[in-house]
């Protein structure tokens, strides 16, 4: 068998069990055992039940598999279980290999060496098992908890590791490291280098805190692209992972490919070559650190190294993220500072969810463009994306107002949508689109303008041909747009009125509709000929349509009079502003602006971009501005901050430049108070651009001012100009990143030579953060309208914020400590602890608890999640501290565990508060849960014990329990019909009826599900309670009796047995009156509860009397503390053979209970299938497993621009504009670590099978 396929297997295992007369118990108890133990395949006995697939763990079984009991293993056995932890130590790899890897089955007359077996399969959990499972890597190099510092000369030498390293072709170098706060410019973290050839070396190392690779031959030149200037950095005096992957040439990249990665995001590619180790081969040494290149030695620095790996292939980008996932690490939450206020967000536009439409038969909504009326009205626009959300295909350009700054939105109003027409029938069909909105009102004449983009095919940007047809001709002194008739060269124009023209200047018998009036003006271009509707000339030629427009992109322009409620049909503004050698014109998207003040006051100015002929998008992207001087009647374009700009060795210019990295895209602009306009412009150099112009946008300065301390993940971003007491302020919001994530609002002010001082980096928006619309409201007040979306929603719904003065300017306050969040059980025996930020363990912790005992670390399993393995009986111990180990937090915070109470997880809530020795259990046990133990005489247990249990001794006479009282206390005082359910009925009673049934809260209710309030005197306390839910007090009269007790428990004294009323009832409550005396509902049910089925329901025990015939009573197979409308389960062998609080149940004879355990209301009992731990109370999943699309990076901006070397072509640059340039890699599913072996699977479903025998065994007696 080969090793390195069952190493890790080996290397984690947990010891055999004995083989023996006890197997078949163990077996029964290992399916339902602690994850901890192992299980490879359910069926790998032969058992014929449900299949588990090999390497599936614990977690993914189903409910009645994975809830067992470790009470029933062997003390020793149940101790090594929970010593499982990891204690970050270097496994022994050779000693590992030694080991026999064929696995053969012992002669039966052989006896087994304890300390051989233990010493055979005991190994540690990995601290961090879920980053670590990635299949058919093997680990060539491993080195773990190693520093460089004096002591070592800042080196660790790994030479030794030469020869295995050579036999490489594709590689992986994992390397997590912190370096020290104060580090050098630059230093070494990994490195090959030969002490012959100074020149010749590979390395992977920090400058200036950006990480980088770097390989020479010997004569000193370069493998790889320049990675120097590459975005991503490491965070200095915190823990980072950076990582290299090499593939040699194929026949995709001819020269091969390598990447670098900063904590699992792609930071930049080179397919320069794929050259590594084969390509050194003079190196003689390999070390992390202190790097010798000839006689000397470079490079060095103090370094915490907590792993390097060097694995035998390439990991894929996905595997990468999984390996990195720890070092993932978002800002801190911080709390709101007195006086700052920030609303809740605010849906405005809805997109479907889970990649479905909504009920408006919408997908997505994206670019936001808000606006601020003269009258107070605030206007949202959009895209309305009905297919996807890309840029391309069905939208239409829509509206909401709001006269109440937000509070509350109107209707949508479609402004355009020629998709509407009838002949757009398919998505891809060659039909118009419009696209991104933006919106500005003149001062003077309250004309509100939308102006968008219009491209003649619905694939939008990516169907623009190379060198479009000309659109427009001049006839006279006037300008007509061309028609390109089918088969013709020659260009038709369309006149007044619509009339078309043919190229010699005579009037044809077609006619173009130019004054639509359809709904969102889908008609506008129809094509007639005579009276007969014959096409459209935005849609592809046919038989009948025979004209058509240039292919190429337009500028569309609505207006609105009255305040936004209407809107004008759309009107081509592109003449004018286009120019011949623009191969694409787009606006900035989102909000223009008024000049307020200078020679051009009253300029309307919209931001756009355009890109040439030359390198289209992927060189050429140049921000300017359009502006309308004429109360947008007509428009023009001023020059692009491109234009005559000095860049490096040359001067480039819009129309013909081929630069990436000089680009700019789209844009927002401002007018500061000294009349100059500041141009805010999304660009590649992953930091803030921004162009000055001195006269209202026609030209630009030609030095771009970039500043860092503003983020630029590449992504549309929005800006605005406020005073505040004089003082004259910019704020700015955008993504603030890793990714198109997390929503910042930026303040500068504005110093007196026009320069910006940014002062408050404040946080707006957690999670998904794309485009977005910036607007003052008055009063210190401001609004943003923003892409966003939650959970399943489609990217993206767009929401809107409310913000003040206070909330820009104030401090936030900063958490001083990492601090649990909460530690439940969330496995029997496997305890979670989730941390409010991102924490590491290096070091293995031990948790102190307050009764002396301990919960030992077992692994991470996310960035803000530990788990320990705890004995469950230690629920509701606090922590004290950490006996051994640390948790170390990734924001170099002081982590506090001390005080931390353990709770049972039970619907994810915390254990109820009670001191020991008060019973803290459920209230009604249901299924095979064990009766709690009770070591005191305080009696807080369930109503209505059964079996042979004797009665509780109860020494205190108060009463604390649940509803159901017996003997001579008085029945509380319950106001017919609010009572719906009987209490606790039994027997032949028939549950009473309820006419109104008005109380309509749970009945029987568990965890933390709240008690609804009942005014007095109508009772408000559980019904039948369980789970952890308080009995209410009854002060009188103090009953020390048994209550409500059967079997063989003594009965009180009652004068008149004849009684046949309710079980447990009290004083002298009159019972109901009985028509048919045979109960076949369920035990203890409520409401309208529907009873199981009981195939025999004589009753033939008593009330309060002698020992009932127990084994001839009708089985009950129905919920035990069931409430409300819920539906008992059936069960077909309902045979019970124990009691609540009583003799233990031959607890392996009876079926699994997998219904709901004491559910309320109407609540459906959940099904349990796979539970897996994901994190969150209430076994609430962390998005961040749910959501398998990551769309983001980690510490850096968007990573699409890293890939420019990829570029293939126009479309490919596009395509990655498209997408965000965002890496997107499912997160791994994580299930609990697979950490057996093959002897304990074969025993487990050896267990299970005598399980299934006995259980087919029971049925067949009963059938007899």
């Amino acid at each position: 068998m080969n090793y390195k396929s069952l190493h890790r297997k080996q290397r984690y295992g947990i010891r055999k069990f004995a083989v023996g007369a006890a197997s078949v118990v163990i077996g029964t108890v290992v399916f339902g055992v602690n994850p901890v133990l192992a299980q490879e395949q359910a069926n790998a006995a032969g058992v014929n039940t449900e299949t588990v697939e090999p390497g599936q763990g614990l977690s993914e079984l189903p409910k009645e598999v994975s809830s067992g009991d470790l009470a029933h293993l062997d003390k020793d056995l149940a101790g090594k279980l929970a010593a499982a932890q990891d204690n970050g130590v270097e496994v022994d790899q050779d000693k590992l290999k030694s080991q026999p890897t064929e696995e053969t089955e012992a002669p039966a007359n052989k006896t087994e060496d304890p300390s051989a077996e233990e010493t055979e399969d005991e190994g540690a959990i990995p601290r961090d098992y879920y980053a670590r499972e990635l299949e058919n890597a093997n680990p060539v190099l491993e080195k773990e908890d190693v520093v460089t510092d004096s002591t070592n000369g800042q080196r660790v030498d790994l030479s030794g590791e030469l020869e295995k390293l050579k036999t490489l072709q594709n590689a992986t170098v994992h390397m997590e490291f912190k370096p020290a706060a104060n580090a050098p410019s630059f230093y070494n973290l990994f490195s090959l280098s030969s002490d012959k050839k100074e020149n010749e070396y590979f390395t992977m190392a920090v400058l200036n805190n950006t990480a980088l690779i770097e390989g020479r031959d010997a004569n000193g030149n370069q493998f790889y692209d320049k990675y120097t200037d590459a975005p991503l950095k490491i965070k200095p005096g915190q823990w980072n992972s950076v990582t290299f992957t090499v593939e040699r040439p194929s026949a995709e990249h001819p020269n091969g490919k390598v990447r670098l990665y900063v904590n699992g995001v792609l930071s930049r590619t080179s397919l320069k070559s794929g050259r590594f180790i084969k390509d050194l081969p003079n190196v003689n040494q390999a070390q992390i650190g202190a790097t010798k290149r000839g006689n000397k030695t470079f490079w060095a620095s103090n370094l915490q190294v907590r792993n390097l790996t060097v694995y035998d292939r390439t990991l894929t980008p996905e595997e990468v993220k999984k390996r990195s996932q720890l070092f993932e690490r978002s800002e801190l939450e911080r709390k709101l500072p007195e006086g700052a206020k920030v609303t809740e967000k605010y849906d405005v536009f809805e997109g479907g969810s889970n990649r479905q439409q909504n009920k408006d038969g919408i997908n997505s909504y994206r670019i936001p463009a808000l606006l601020k009326t003269d009258k107070g009205t605030l206007i949202a626009g959009t895209d309305e994306r009905r297919l996807h959300h890309s840029d391309w295909g069905d939208i239409g350009m829509v509206v909401r107002r709001s006269s109440d700054n937000g509070k509350t939105w109107g209707d949508r109003i479609v402004i355009s949508n020629p998709r509407d027409n009838e002949h757009a029938k398919h998505a891809d069909w060659p039909s118009p689109v419009n696209i991104d909105m933006a919106l500005v009102q003149d001062p003077e004449t309250k004309r509100i303008f939308a102006i968008y983009d219009m491209f003649l095919e619905s694939k939008a940007v990516f169907s623009l041909p190379g060198q479009a047809p000309k659109a427009y001709e001049q006839v006279g002194d006037k300008v007509y747009q061309v028609l390109y008739k089918q088969g013709e060269s020659g260009r038709y124009t369309i006149r007044e009125n619509g009339e078309v023209f043919d190229p010699q200047n005579r009037k044809t018998d077609y006619r173009v509709v130019v004054d639509p009036k359809k709904p969102a003006y889908s008609d506008k271009g129809d094509l007639y000929k005579g009276n007969e509707l014959i096409g459209n000339i935005y849609f592809e030629y046919s038989e009948k349509n025979i004209f058509r427009v240039s292919n190429t992109n337009y500028l569309w322009m609505s207006y609105s009079d009255d305040d936004g409620k209407t809107w004008s049909a759309p009107k081509d503004i592109t003449h004018g502003i286009r120019k011949d050698w623009m191969h694409f014109l787009g606006t900035g998207p989102g909000t223009g602006i008024a000049l307020r003040t200078g020679p051009h006051k009253g300029r309307l100015v919209i931001p756009v971009y355009t890109t040439n002929n030359v390198s289209y998008l992927s060189g050429s992207q140049s921000s300017r501005v359009i502006y309308s001087d004429d109360h947008g009647e007509t428009w023009q374009a001023g020059e692009a901050v491109n234009d005559n700009r000095p860049v490096g060795n040359q001067t480039i210019h819009s129309s013909t430049m081929n630069n990436p990295g000089a680009q700019n895209t789209e844009s927002t602009v401002v007018q500061l108070n000294n009349g100059d306009l500041k141009l805010f412009m999304r660009g590649l150099t992953g930091d803030l651009q921004v162009a000055t112009s001195h006269d209202g946008g026609a030209t630009w300065d030609k030095e771009i001012k970039r500043y860092p301390q503003v983020k630029d993940v590449y992504v549309q971003m929005s800006a605005i100009h406020t005073m505040h007491e004089g003082k004259e302020y910019i704020l700015l919001s955008n993504a603030g990143g890793p990714g198109r994530n997390n929503g910042l609002v930026h303040l500068a002010r504005v110093e007196e030579n026009g320069e910006l001082t940014w002062l408050k980096h404040n946080p707006i928006q957690s999670g998904k953060f794309a485009y977005n619309s910036l607007q003052e409201l008055g009063n210190g007040e401001y609004g943003l309208l923003y892409e966003h979306a939650d959970g399943n929603q489609n990217d993206y719904t767009l929401s809107y914020k409310k913000f003040n003065w206070d909330f820009l300017t104030k401090d936030w306050i900063s958490p001083k400590e990492a601090k649990v969040k909460y530690a439940i059980e969330k496995w029997p025996g496997i305890l979670a602890m989730e941390f409010d930020s991102e924490v590491l363990v290096n070091k293995a912790p031990t948790l102190q608890l307050a009764n002396g005992k301990t919960a030992r670390f077992m692994t991470q399993y996310d960035t803000k999640t530990l788990l320990f393995t705890v004995d469950s009986e230690d629920m509701g111990q606090k922590v004290t501290g950490l006996a051994e180990g640390a948790i170390e937090s990734m924001h170099n915070l002081p982590v506090s565990v001390a005080g931390t109470k353990l709770s049972n997880g039970m619907n994810g809530s915390e254990a109820a508060v009670h001191e020991v020795p008060e019973y803290t259990g459920p209230l009604g046990t249901a299924g095979e849960e064990a009766a709690p133990t009770v070591e005191k005489p305080e009696y807080t247990g369930p109503l209505g014990t059964a079996g042979e249990e004797p009665a509780p001794t109860v020494e205190k006479p108060e009463y604390t329990g649940p509803l159901g009282p017996s003997g001579e206390e008085p029945a509380p005082t319950v106001e017919k019909p609010e009572y719906t359910g009987p209490l606790g009925t039994a027997g032949e009673e028939p549950a009473p009826t309820v006419e109104k049934p008005e109380y309509t809260g749970p009945l029987g209710t568990s965890g933390e599900e709240p008690v609804p309030t009942v005014d007095k005197p109508e009772y408000t306390g559980p019904l039948g309670t369980s789970g952890e839910e308080p009995a209410p007090t009854v002060e009188k009269p103090e009953y020390t009796g048994p209550l409500g007790t059967s079997g063989d428990e003594a009965a009180p004294t009652v004068e008149k047995p004849e009684y046949t009323g309710p079980l447990g009832t009290a004083g002298e409550e009159v019972a109901p009156t009985v028509e048919k005396p045979e109960y076949t509902g369920s035990l203890g049910t409520a409401g309208e509860e529907a009873a199981p089925t009981v195939d025999k329901p004589e009753f033939a025990g008593g009330v309060n009397a002698v020992e009932a015939a127990v084994h001839e009573l009708p089985e009950y197979a129905g919920p035990l503390g069931t409430a409300g409308e819920e539906a008992a389960p059936t069960v077909e062998k309902p045979e019970f053979t124990g009691g609540v609080n009583a003799v233990e149940a031959a607890v392996h004879e009876l079926p699994e209970y997998t219904g709901p355990l004491g559910t309320a209301g109407e609540e459906v009992a959940p099904t349990v299938e796979k539970p897996e731990f994901t994190g969150g109370v209430n076994a609430v999943e962390a998005a961040v497993h749910e959501v398998p699309e990551y769309k983001g990076g980690v510490n850096a901006a968007d990573v699409a621009v890293h890939e420019l070397a990829e570029y293939k072509g126009a479309n490919s640059l596009v395509t990655l504009a498209a997408e965000d340039y965002t890496y997107k890699a499912p997160l791994a599913q994580q299930t609990l670590p697979n950490t057996g072996n093959k002897e304990s699977g074969i025993l487990a479903s050896l267990g299970l099978t005598a399980f299934f025998l006995g259980l087919f065994a029971m049925g067949k007696k009963r059938e007899k």
